[in-house]
């Protein structure tokens, strides 16, 4: 219904009528969209409610800037989760509002401010810190709060980082380094963050630069892997990152000699990399060659 004609028919209704409707329509409002649009604070201030819903159109560039500075600092100092004198229990509960407004005025500004994107990679960092390292809200899962997926952050923040780099080795370099760092969501793993990478397009040029820098780092993991068993965990990712690599190249012969002689074996189940490699393959339209590695998966006797 169009708000012209849902006006007309309230007014034929009485006081007594219209406060039964509201009571009915804020009976059946789920709790956590009467805390995320503030209908509590609507229905008891309600001038004060339109005041401020005339004053949440977007800020300008500076006083996002120093909203989203302070918002990280009170974060970081952790005045979200305990009891302080600067933050109300309301404002704490509340975080994700001012988060969500944040995020959004960064994003409009971001692509022609470097300040702006500088404080979206920081609002970044914090989302993923507190969903995977230490609570520095009142929820341990900021991006589902938010209606966010950390992978989605990641690859507007590795648009931002191509915007900014002076070369095609630094934003892959400086890519690669966050999404194999940043904690990790619960919804995200590191091969998904790694993967984030892919959504953009690359020259030749910057396919082989890619490429050399992920082999570099597979390297680099394999040889702390005896002693660290999170880099024989960013080893596999690695790898995983350089098989679909491989395979959204086109240079299937390649990655099949890999993915036995390189991938299995790091594996303590060898079905784990054999399914994704199949699954690659399906999600890029190589049916017959998904087919064919389906027979020869029963053959070899690996379940997937």
């Amino acid at each position: 219904m169009r708000i012209g004609k849902l006006r007309m028919l309230l007014e034929q209704y009485g006081e007594a009528t219209l406060r039964d409707i509201i009571v009915e329509m804020y009976r059946h409002t789920p709790k956590h969209v009467i805390e995320e649009k503030d209908v509590d604070f609507m229905l008891s201030q309600f001038t004060r409610y339109k005041e401020q819903k005339s004053s949440d159109e977007r800020h300008s560039l500076s006083q996002t800037i120093i909203l989203a500075e302070r918002f990280v600092e009170l974060a970081y100092d952790h005045l979200y989760v305990l009891p302080n004198q600067v933050m109300t229990e309301r404002d704490q509960k509340n975080w994700y509002i001012h988060a969500k407004k944040i995020i959004r005025d960064l994003t409009y500004y971001a692509e022609e401010d470097a300040d702006a994107r500088t404080m979206y990679e920081e609002m970044f960092f914090l989302l993923s810190s507190s969903a995977g390292e230490e609570p520095l809200f009142t929820t341990s899962d900021p991006f589902r709060l938010l209606k966010l997926s950390q992978t989605d952050m990641l690859t507007q923040l590795i648009y931002y980082y191509r915007l900014d780099a002076p070369n095609a080795e630094v934003w892959i370099d400086r890519s690669l380094y966050t999404a194999l760092h940043v904690a990790k969501d619960v919804d995200s793993s590191r091969v998904d963050l790694l993967s984030t990478l892919l959504a953009h397009p690359f020259t030749s040029t910057e396919w082989s630069t890619f490429h050399h820098r992920v082999v570099t780092l597979c390297d680099r993991m394999l040889a702390k892997a005896a002693d660290d068993e999170h880099a024989l965990e960013d080893y596999q990712a690695l790898k995983m990152l350089e098989l679909e690599l491989l395979v959204e190249r086109g240079h299937l012969s390649e990655a099949e000699q890999k993915l036995f002689a390189e991938y299995i074996p790091f594996f303590s189940h060898r079905s784990e990399p054999f399914k994704v490699y199949i699954d690659l393959l399906e999600s890029r339209g190589h049916l017959d060659e998904t087919k064919r590695l389906r027979r020869l998966a029963k053959e070899k006797r690996i379940p997937f």
